[in-house]
């Protein structure tokens, strides 16, 4: 779990912006647009003349003028004008980085009303926007294929987590070497060792820890300042940090690092168990993996719940349709509630103007891979348990 504020004496709101665009006009697609810069207004580090954006924390520079565009075209395409809506979303491109998540999206919708609007005239469409997403690698089309399996060996491959340790370790050392850290560590580990014993203690609280340091590490990557992980003994842990108007796609993804640092150790976990034959290693393998699926219900104060706020209608509906089928398959009811959540989001029509494609295949994925280690570890819990008491 990860909670956000923002910094002391520092206003949130559009009103902290200090870089404005006096208005907003055609530029070629190679050329930044120009107007009053200083400080970004998420990390406050200073920003390059002509940048688009932060170097640091990747904050969008002209994020509200974008959402202003996002919005008249949204209107005019209602009205049935594509071809004032296509004008209005071609002015969107030279605000955004070239070959960033949020160009690509506003790219695949050029093309899609390009397409649109020749189909009224009967012409033939003219060639997408080139875009990594318009022109697929051969990576990217065997993700397709497998479906939500290939979405998890995709953020695996996104991830790199072993360069990143070793990178970043002293974000690992400065998280857990701040007193109340250690202190709710210590306790937290001493209620798990008193109940269940030291080995699940040691494997639980090390996987709860991973967790936290996930969202930990994620949130200092993106250059915010944070908080070392706080243990609160039989009911979980947090990190708290700082940032003000945090783009919702840095914010999923620090919300899903924790999961997916979870995920890496209940992997860790069930190695361990393959290994030695060790059944405490397999209850390890899946409380983490079932605490992880949980932290992915997308409501209340659950990982799920900003992780989600950049998917678009059909991304979440793809979320759904995919949590009924694993609960189906592997009859976890977890995906229930991850299910009613994702349909409680629909309903709220909380819908971004720019979603993240990426963001529904990482959340997928993990959703994913999560589910089918529950429920293969508790199915060999069952098979251990029935060879123990002679079963077969």
């Amino acid at each position: 779990m990860d909670t956000a504020r923002p910094p002391a004496g520092r206003k949130t709101g559009t009103a902290t912006r200090v870089v404005t665009l006096k208005r907003v006009r055609s530029f070629s697609q190679n050329e930044a647009p120009t107007g009053t810069t200083s400080f970004c207004a998420q990390c406050g580090k200073p920003l390059a003349a002509g940048t688009l954006a932060c170097a640091s924390c990747g904050q969008l520079v002209y994020l509200d003028q974008l959402r202003l565009i996002a919005k008249r075209a949204a209107s005019l395409y209602s009205a049935g004008d594509v071809n004032a809506a296509l004008a209005v979303w071609r002015e969107a491109l030279p605000l955004l980085p070239p070959h960033s998540e949020q160009y690509d999206s506003v790219a695949r919708t050029i093309s899609h009303l390009e397409g649109e609007s020749a189909a009224r005239l009967g012409m033939t469409p003219l060639p997408a926007t080139p875009s990594r997403q318009t022109q697929p690698s051969q990576g990217a089309a065997w993700t397709k294929r497998l479906g939500p399996l290939g979405a998890g060996g995709a953020l695996l491959m996104k991830y790199k987590w072993l360069a990143l340790l070793l990178t970043k370790g002293k974000f690992l050392f400065l998280g857990l070497t701040n007193l109340k850290t250690l202190l709710s560590l210590l306790a937290f580990v001493g209620l798990y060792w008193a109940m269940f014993g030291w080995w699940f203690a040691v494997g639980f609280v090390g996987s709860i820890v991973l967790h936290e340091m996930g969202h930990y590490i994620t949130v200092r990557r993106y250059g915010f300042a944070a908080e070392g992980p706080v243990f609160l003994p039989g009911f979980g842990a947090y990190v708290r940090w700082r940032g003000a108007n945090v783009d919702p796609v840095v914010r999923s993804r620090i919300s899903l690092a924790g999961p997916l640092y979870g995920l890496l150790a209940a992997l860790a976990s069930m190695l361990i168990y393959l290994a030695t034959g060790a059944g405490v290693w397999l209850a390890v393998a899946h409380v983490g993996a079932w605490i992880n699926l949980l932290n992915l219900i997308p409501v209340l104060i659950f990982d799920g719940q900003p992780a989600m706020t950049p998917l678009s209608r059909q991304e979440r509906i793809a979320v759904l349709v995919v949590a009924l089928a694993m609960l189906v398959i592997t009859g976890e009811y977890v995906f229930l509630f991850i299910a009613i959540g994702t349909g409680y989001r629909l309903y709220q029509r909380d819908f971004p103007q720019l979603p993240s494609q990426f963001t529904a295949y990482y959340f997928i994925g993990l959703m994913t891979l999560l589910g089918f280690l529950s429920w293969f570890s508790a199915y060999s819990g069952e098979a251990m348990r029935a060879a123990h008491s002679g079963g077969y």
